[in-house]
């Protein structure tokens, strides 16, 4: 079932999403190598706490961090640890994953995805379009870890995640992630 979001909602969404990037804007000034994905959640959950707000990740489905912290060959919700950061690692602060036929079909060829089909797009409807890139050539699988959290691909992959928020509006898309310059 697809719900379209009132104005209401959608502001609220807007104002969470906003502060969630900025968040990541903030936690981008401290990783380099030699920090651990475990201090990175302690500076987040930090973070988050001196703007007035409350991590709602931490606590959900027994989620024990702040943040998702996948790391190379993790693909979505790693969890927070004792991983060192290493020059060259790729770390991702996850959420859900999928992808539309728009993503799939820039970024694959031949697109697996079929244009036309699905519901269409009403003003309310809010969008996660989150790619996944695989960086270095190997199988597709992927498994999940004994957290019953972190997916990680089955060779030891490197994976490239980008999350985007979106709300259809009636003037066009409302890109929640995006902040100002």
């Amino acid at each position: 079932m697809i719900i379209c979001k009132s104005g209401t909602e959608s502001s609220l969404m807007r104002k969470a999403k906003r502060f969630d990037t900025e968040t990541d804007h903030f936690l981008a000034g401290h990783i380099e190598p030699g920090i651990t994905t475990g201090e990175l959640d302690h500076l987040a959950d930090r973070y988050i706490r001196s703007q007035g707000a409350v991590p709602s990740l931490k606590g959900y489905n027994g989620f024990p961090a702040s943040i998702c912290a996948s790391v190379n060959e993790q693909l979505v919700h790693g969890f927070p640890g004792k991983r060192k950061l290493n020059k060259g690692d790729i770390i991702a602060k996850t959420r859900q994953f999928t992808m539309s036929h728009a993503i799939r079909q820039y970024i694959e060829n031949p697109n697996r995805g079929i244009p036309e089909q699905g519901p269409r797009l009403k003003t309310g409807i809010g969008l996660a379009i989150e790619s996944m890139i695989q960086i270095q050539i190997g199988s597709h699988h992927v498994g999940t870890l004994e957290d019953n959290w972190t997916v990680v691909t089955m060779n030891v992959t490197s994976f490239a995640h980008n999350g985007q928020a979106v709300t259809c509006e009636t003037g066009g898309m409302d890109i929640f992630t995006k902040l100002s310059a």
